[in-house]
């Protein structure tokens, strides 16, 4: 369940405020599932709406991230400094946002080719990234995909 809260925290928390499109490949059962949802990213606090197929928010403020499920109506805290690639996920989802690549140069190695972000880790990230691509339109972030070293790829788009 960790590993899924956090993809669903990285993936999730890339742009201040709109609406995306998640496309999860899960290669151990050679299956897509595309989500939808918003989010919103303040000073202090970031929330990932998903609307479809499932319903879930999730709150990340500080050191805790509040997972609510709408579908069971049931809601999990977790202790973010327990969590310690959970927290570095909202680091480098922060840097992402505020367009501070040279932020992530502490745990990526960061190509530029045109518009589009190459991001290939170098240290705690490598256990469960093999790479990342963001693409930027206009200056905002457009797509991000994640290839995993488990074979999973996630693909996130703007609206």
């Amino acid at each position: 369940m960790r590993a899924v809260i956090f993809l669903v925290i990285l993936i999730g928390s890339l742009w201040a405020e709109g609406e995306f499109t998640e496309k999860r490949y899960i290669y151990a059962l050679d299956k897509t599932t595309v989500f939808k949802g918003s989010i919103t990213i303040t000073k202090g606090a970031t929330i990932v709406r998903y609307t479809s197929p499932e319903k879930k928010t999730l709150i990340q403020s500080g050191k805790t991230l509040t997972v609510e499920d709408a579908d069971t109506n049931t809601s999990q805290v977790i202790d973010l400094s327990k969590q310690i690639d959970m927290s570095l996920y909202f680091s480098f989802m922060r840097s992402i946002y505020n367009q501070d690549f040279s932020g992530l140069e502490t745990y990526f190695e960061v190509t530029r080719e045109g518009e589009t972000y190459h991001l290939l880790p170098k240290s705690e990230a490598k256990r469960a990234i093999k790479k990342m691509d963001i693409t930027m339109r206009n200056g905002e972030m457009h797509r991000m995909t994640i290839y995993f070293t488990n074979q999973d790829v996630i693909e996130i788009e703007t609206l």
